[in-house]
């Protein structure tokens, strides 16, 4: 199994036509992550990780490489590390091996970037939180609206529910020129909330990363902060792209104006004591 270089990701172009979400795009466009194959004149196979995710697609029964689960355990030993295979090949692998966990996730239809309603995503942060962007909003919320700027980059990840939302970029410049992303914070304490960023980029779309601060859940406030990643994305023209790990998630990306499509099965390790 070779490495791809970010530059040479184009080499994979024919995998990844029915990924649910954007991260192989983010790949196969030079801008972020990392791509193996068997073969960099003749692939038989492609796998793109961008953070926690992994994605496989064509079939690596036709390629030379010999137990090639064996090979992808030797590159990803993240307990965290989510298998999404694209191909029937790469499901019967994953099927028939035990260090890995059947899981589901759920894929979401993708509506046209303008026929988001625009009014409709700015009544949800008004019933939340008070954002200087649209001045509409409840100024009197015990919430406020923030962008992540340089400092938050960082605090952002010092806690587990929101490292995420920059863990992909390397440094606040590459976040700044590729990314961006929201919090909203409590007025009264200074404690972050709530968020929704880019977890990924590509040149034109972004993968939406929501997380809420288990202290302050069934407020509303994801429903919010998304709802602001969404109007940024169209003010950007950046299609916001959303793949769900469960059905809270589907829940409000369908008050933001997604469809449900259908459940798909991804891996994760076992890791026995």
């Amino acid at each position: 199994m070779t490495e791809i270089p970010l530059s040479d990701g184009h080499i994979l172009s024919s995998f990844f036509k029915h990924a649910h979400d954007s991260c192989p795009e983010a790949f196969l466009q030079g801008v972020m992550g990392r791509g193996f194959t068997d073969s960099l004149d003749h692939p038989a196979y492609g796998i793109i990780q961008v953070g926690d995710f992994c994605f496989l697609d064509g079939n690596e029964k036709d390629s030379s490489d010999q137990n090639t689960l064996a090979l992808l355990n030797d590159h990803f030993h993240n307990p965290g590390m989510i298998f999404i295979p694209l191909s029937e090949s790469w499901n019967r692998q994953f099927d028939m091996n035990p260090v890995y966990s059947k899981d589901i996730r759920y894929a979401l239809n993708k509506p046209d970037i303008q026929d988001f309603n625009k009014e409709q995503l700015i009544s949800y942060i008004r019933q939340t939180a008070y954002d200087t962007d649209y001045p509409e909003t409840a100024a009197e919320s015990d919430f406020i609206v923030q962008s992540i700027n340089e400092d938050y980059y960082h605090t952002v990840q010092q806690h587990t529910w929101s490292k995420d939302f920059t863990s992909n970029y390397p440094d606040y410049s590459a976040f700044k020129q590729l990314g961006f992303g929201f919090l909203i914070i409590e007025k009264q304490t200074g404690t972050l909330a709530a968020g929704a960023s880019s977890f990924s980029s590509s040149l034109n779309s972004i993968e939406i990363e929501i997380a809420t601060n288990p202290d302050y859940r069934k407020r509303g406030l994801a429903t919010a902060v998304s709802a602001r990643m969404v109007l940024e994305c169209i003010k950007r023209n950046k299609y916001p792209s959303w793949d769900a790990a469960n059905l809270i998630s589907v829940a409000i990306a369908q008050k933001l104006g997604y469809r449900f499509k259908e459940e798909y099965t991804c891996y994760k390790l076992v890791h026995c004591a």
